[in-house]
């Protein structure tokens, strides 16, 4: 059997927050992936401080963070894209004077710039994250991969006409993953496919949000949960049990990878 390179997103693909757990079936169909030789990439809108160890959990060395900005194959870094400083410096001085708190998503932290109410909690609360410390102005001396604008009015696209080079997509009810325009995580595995010189046809993406929607249609194979978004079902190949159904485990399963 070939080798499949298998990109595989967090929140509500293998994390159930019904529970706030990775199911056991979960647990077992990424072993025994790894165990026939395929590579179970973790593929995420999560920046690398909101992993809490569930890499290392399941053995895995290799992910796409910040929806495809930064990118790591064996714990080295392959490729990564910030977003232009110039450019952040004008969103967060806008978001700050209109009292719109922002986090800032780097490779080893994430932290907010303010904290003018409560929706970044609600934010957290959703994907059951610690709540971010603040760290005013952090941006000027890091790199930012992606930044979280806690807003929740239906308006938000007035900021993608103010800002037309970057990318404004709702994680939650209570905030937007904003990044640089062109691509999500797709840019990811195609930084890994250049890197490694992997076939696109080995490629497997599964996923359940808005922001899988262009992975799955980039990825040979591209699977949605039976929770996934509308639009996600619509674009996937093949639709899958919910999370806490096996979902994961089934697929893969019919698939014959296990």
């Amino acid at each position: 059997m070939r080798k499949k390179y298998i990109f595989v997103d967090f929140d509500g693909t293998i994390i159930d927050h019904g529970t706030n757990s990775i199911p056991h079936s979960t647990k077992k169909a990424i072993q025994e992936l790894q165990d026939n030789g395929h590579e179970v990439i973790l593929t995420t809108g999560r920046g690398p401080a909101l992993f809490y160890g569930i890499d290392k959990e399941l053995n895995i060395n290799s992910y796409i963070a910040s929806n495809g900005r930064y990118v790591v194959h064996n714990n080295e870094v392959i490729y990564k894209k910030y977003i232009d400083k110039e450019v952040l410096s004008k969103l967060v001085d806008l978001a700050y004077k209109s009292k719109i708190d922002i986090a800032f998503v780097s490779s080893t932290d994430y932290v907010l710039n303010s904290k003018f109410d409560n929706l970044s909690n609600n934010f957290s609360d959703t994907f059951h994250l610690e709540y971010p410390e603040i760290k005013h102005n952090y941006h000027l001396e890091n790199e930012i991969y992606q930044v979280n604008l806690f807003y929740n009015k239906s308006d938000y696209k007035k900021f993608e006409k103010l800002f037309p080079t970057l990318h404004f997509n709702y994680s939650n009810s209570y905030g937007l993953d904003v990044n640089e325009k062109g691509g999500l995580k797709e840019l990811g595995i195609k930084a890994f496919t250049d890197k490694l010189n992997i076939d696109l046809k080995d490629t497997i993406a599964i996923g359940d949000g808005n922001n899988d929607i262009s992975m799955i249609q980039y990825a040979n194979i591209g699977i949605s949960m039976g929770n996934g978004v509308k639009e996600l079902k619509e674009a996937a190949d093949i639709i899958t049990d919910d999370v806490d159904k096996d979902g994961f485990y089934n697929v893969f399963k019919k698939l014959n990878l296990i």
